[in-house]
C-alpha cells in the first residue's frame, strides 16, 4: 500500500475546456471543486494561470487558501510557464510573474514549467533554468519540469535529467507524464535512471498507441484517457516509479473530449478511481 498523495489536475476538473482554448477558467467556482474533491478523496489540485487570476479576484488567495485547506486540500500544483526564458516575451514574463505570485501566496507545493523547443542554446536554457529555480526555491516551491514529444529540446527522460543535473538545483526535477512518456522517444526502462529525488510530480493517464486525430497537440488536446482506459501499461508505468522509492504527489491529468463533458463531481471521481486503483 502506498500513501502518496492525489492530487486533481486543473484539466481533469475544469469542465468543457482543454488547454489552448484561450478560456482556461474552470466551469465551476473554486470553492465548489475544492469541496467536491476533498470528499472524493483527493489531497491535492492544480491551476492554471487564468483560473488563478479568477479565484484571485472573487476570493483573494488567502481566502483561497483556507478554503482549500478546509477541504484536506494541501498540495497545491500551479502551471504552467512556457518561454520563461524569453524576457522580450511580455505575455510570458507576465504569466511568469502571475503565477509566482499564486504559488507564493498559496504556498504552492511546485510550479509546472515547459522546455524549450529550439529557441535557445542548450547552455543558455540551463543557465536560465537554474535562475528560474533559485526564484522558486526564494519563495519556498519546487519546479516541475514537463518533458513532452513535440518539445524538440526536451521531449524524452534523458534531455531532462541532464538539465537537472547541469543546472545542480535541488528544488527541481520532472512532472513525469505517463502519456508523453509513453509518446515520445523515451522508454519505460529510461525510468530507472532518474533518482526519486529528481520527480517532483506524476501524472498517470492512459492514451491511444496510434494517434486518433492525426496530430500529436490534437490528441494531447482531445484523446488523454483515465489509466486503464486506453493502450499504455499504466501499471507497468507506475509501478516502475513507485520502485524508485518516489513518495510524492500523482495527478491525473485527463484531456478528453467526452471527460470534459462530465459534471465535475463525475469527473472528479473517475479520475480519482483511474489512480487509486494502482495504488
Amino acid at each position: 500500500m502506498y500513501n502518496n498523495k492525489l492530487i486533481a489536475s486543473h484539466w481533469a476538473i475544469a469542465g468543457n475546456h482543454y488547454c489552448g482554448d484561450h478560456v482556461e477558467v474552470a466551469d465551476t467556482d473554486f470553492r465548489q471543486r475544492m469541496e467536491t474533491i476533498g470528499r472524493i478523496g483527493f489531497s491535492g489540485a492544480g491551476f492554471v494561470e487564468l483560473d488563478l487570476l479568477k479565484t484571485k479576484e472573487q476570493y483573494g488567495y488567502k481566502e483561497a487558501k483556507r478554503i482549500a485547506e478546509a477541504n484536506g486540500i494541501t498540495e497545491i500544483e500551479v502551471e504552467v510557464l512556457d518561454k520563461w526564458w524569453d524576457y522580450e516575451n511580455q505575455e510570458a514574463q507576465q504569466t511568469r510573474k502571475n503565477v509566482f505570485e499564486a504559488a507564493e501566496q498559496l504556498e504552492a507545493r511546485h510550479i509546472k514549467v515547459f522546455g524549450s523547443d529550439g529557441d535557445i542554446e542548450k547552455d543558455q536554457f540551463i543557465e536560465e533554468f537554474a535562475k528560474l529555480c533559485k526564484e522558486a526555491e526564494d519563495i519556498g516551491t519546487r519546479i516541475a519540469m514537463e518533458f513532452m514529444p513535440f518539445k524538440a529540446d526536451m521531449d524524452c527522460i534523458k534531455k531532462g535529467l541532464e538539465v537537472f543535473r547541469t543546472a545542480g538545483m535541488k528544488n527541481a526535477g520532472f512532472c513525469l507524464d505517463s502519456w508523453h512518456t509513453f509518446m515520445g522517444p523515451s522508454s519505460y526502462d529510461d525510468i530507472a535512471l532518474i533518482r526519486p529525488e529528481e520527480i517532483v510530480t506524476v501524472e498517470l493517464e492512459d492514451g491511444y498507441s496510434e494517434l486518433v486525430s492525426g496530430s500529436m497537440w490534437r490528441d494531447t488536446c482531445d484523446y488523454r484517457l483515465p489509466a486503464g482506459e486506453g493502450d499504455f501499461d499504466c501499471k507497468d508505468f507506475i509501478e516502475r516509479v513507485l520502485a524508485l522509492g518516489y513518495e510524492g504527489t500523482i495527478g491525473c491529468e485527463i484531456i478528453a473530449i467526452d471527460h470534459r463533458q462530465l459534471p465535475l463531481k463525475r469527473a472528479a471521481a473517475r479520475a480519482y478511481a483511474s489512480i487509486k486503483q494502482y495504488l
